[in-house]
């Protein structure tokens, strides 16, 4: 880490749609992913249209690798490989170019230290809280939480060999959405915890519970949409979850400085005036789900 002698505090953020259906385009987005994919080993697939017809047709690969072109959309679901199924629920009226991406989580090695266990695949660790992802560990420990947005599971126990399954589990790095600059914030992180002082003990003691946290945004900023209109559609999708970047310090202002990382749901919104050239400036409260994870300057 490179740090400045006078470092620059801006308190700045960013907020993250998941997409729905990790769609990315223009037109119609009526894709259902199926969810009895047999995958032998972790993989993504993205689904490309790429001709838009009477009939469209669309394109597909694994892994980013050779694309399957030219296969008509039916109306049913559609196999792709090991068991992925995907269902457009029209066969024409999509935009040329319009893509679809999904990750599914299969035997995923991962990290272990004590009671937590990570993921190794650095490019595989932003998991879908919407589709929680499962954590088994070879030597019976209990999964007591998931930290979304760094691919860790905390356990009872010290754990032996751990690995990690589930369809849509993952969020590829295409699944995320840029949607909001964010000017000043606020957040704290609590542990519950339980007094179990005894009779004739001369200190209080107390057992530690499941932490959490909460926080605030006093400016988002969002181009040409309301953060209101955001959220109906991405609750309407099934989606209840929003990734925030919360800097503490970026000298250069390029995203690269230390920061959290955490998934969280909006329970608070106060919207102010427009702000010129159609952004919307919005206040946001905001509850955490899994731990926030940090991310030091690079």
């Amino acid at each position: 880490m490179a740090y400045a002698t006078e470092p620059t505090h801006g308190k700045y953020g960013a907020m993250y749609w998941k997409r729905p259906n990790g769609f990315k385009g223009s037109g119609l987005n009526d894709v259902t992913w199926g969810t009895g994919a047999t995958n032998a080993a972790t993989a993504y697939y993205e689904v490309v249209i790429d001709l838009a017809a009477a009939t469209d047709t669309f394109k597909w690969r694994k892994n980013g690798g050779a694309w399957t072109e030219d296969v008509a959309l039916t109306g049913a679901a559609q196999t792709l490989d090991e068991g992925q199924q995907i269902t457009f629920a029209a066969t024409a009226g999509h935009t040329a170019g319009d893509q679809w991406v999904i990750g599914n989580l299969v035997s995923e090695a991962t990290t272990e230290s004590g009671t937590t266990a990570q993921i190794t695949t650095a490019g595989n660790r932003m998991l879908n809280p919407d589709a929680p992802p499962t954590f088994t560990d070879s030597g019976g420990k209990t999964v007591l939480w998931i930290d979304y947005a760094s691919g860790t599971a905390h356990f009872n126990g010290n754990v032996a060999t751990v690995t990690v399954s589930g369809n849509n589990g993952y969020i590829p790095a295409g699944s995320l959405q840029y949607a909001a600059y964010c000017q000043g914030w606020n957040a704290s992180f609590t542990l519950d915890m339980a007094d179990i002082t005894a009779q004739g003990d001369k200190w209080k003691t107390n057992l530690p519970g499941i932490p959490g946290g909460s926080g605030s945004i006093d400016k988002m900023f969002i181009g040409g949409v309301a953060l209101l209109d955001e959220i109906a559609e991405t609750l309407a999708g099934g989606d209840k979850y929003v990734l925030f970047q919360l800097f503490t310090w970026d000298a250069d202002k390029d995203q690269t400085g230390d920061h959290l990382q955490l998934w969280a749901t909006i329970n608070g919104l106060g919207v102010n005036p427009t702000v010129g050239g159609g952004s919307v400036k919005e206040s946001v409260n905001f509850t955490l789900t899994g731990l926030p994870y940090w991310v030091a300057n690079t």
